[in-house]
């Protein structure tokens, strides 16, 4: 577990997930997908048992799935899902998020901070994502913390509207890893 005091004053307590958050979890996740400008998905709609259980068996899938709390409730989150496949096992894909109202105080700048140590820690060498292009905020604390664009893909999530927005790809390499071999087939 570990704080961070908001610009504002306010007490964050940052721990991983339990299978009691499962329901608060969803609710707070569909919310910001919802708002449909700042993720890939414009929902979130998971069962809770599904979730309680996805929750119960992060760590031993070596999972980081953390939440954000203040005054009971959460408000924001960050996931690290490692890959399965054996070839696959140095990398993560990150996601993350921050409740309306709690955006620009330093949550996400904390989240990451924290998933980033997490990954080094665990000896996780990339962390990858996709991130909306119009998802400014984000992209620029994505950079801010060093990573790196990798990609770019024209027209990949159409929302409920009809709108189409292009992802771009990016990647995070842990220290000494700078993507060495990059493009290579080797």
């Amino acid at each position: 577990m570990r704080t961070l005091t908001t610009a504002t004053g306010e007490i964050i307590c940052l721990r991983q997930a339990v299978v009691e958050d499962a329901r608060e979890l969803i609710r707070a996740v569909d919310g910001v997908a919802r708002e449909g400008a700042y993720f890939l998905r414009s929902t979130f709609e998971v069962d809770e048992e599904v979730e309680r259980t996805f929750l119960a068996n992060a760590q031993e899938r070596g999972d980081l799935i953390l939440v954000a709390r203040t005054s009971g409730r959460i408000v924001g989150w960050v996931t690290l899902l490692r890959g399965k496949a054996e070839f696959q096992q140095h990398l993560a894909e990150l996601g993350t998020g921050v409740v309306g109202g709690w955006r620009g105080c330093g949550i996400g700048a904390g989240l990451m901070d924290y998933a980033l140590e997490w990954a080094i820690e665990r000896g996780i060498e990339k962390v990858k994502l996709g991130v909306r292009a119009g998802n400014e905020r984000a992209h620029a604390l994505y950079l801010r913390f060093g990573f790196v664009e990798e990609g770019y893909r024209v027209r990949d999530v159409k929302d409920q509207g009809g709108a189409y927005h292009d992802v771009v790809e990016m990647a995070w390499f842990a220290p000494g890893r700078s993507g060495e071999g990059a493009g290579s087939n080797a």
